[in-house]
């Protein structure tokens, strides 16, 4: 349901237009969805935000993997090395 929705507010729907165009007013990423507010209105601040955003969740899968490699070596899972 969530992929239908972007594609209905993002692209141009077949018969309408020239097929997988992009509408004039979608900017990938943004799908209106800012219950909290938080999404900047400058068009540069929000680009910053979109970068900074992959950058962690870069960041994140690094130390995602990181977690999974430790298990294998050690055997052990993540939380009994921390003795819990």
């Amino acid at each position: 349901i969530a992929e239908a929705f972007r594609a209905s507010k993002g692209w141009v729907e077949p018969g309408l237009g020239p097929l997988f165009t992009l509408r004039e007013s979608y900017y990938p990423g943004d799908l209106g969805f800012d219950p909290l507010g938080l999404k900047p209105k400058d068009a540069k601040d929000f680009a910053s935000m979109q970068e900074k955003e992959l950058s962690n969740g870069r960041l994140a899968m690094i130390a995602a993997a990181g977690f999974c490699v430790q298990e294998q070596i050690n055997g052990m899972p993540i939380l009994a090395n921390l003795g819990l």
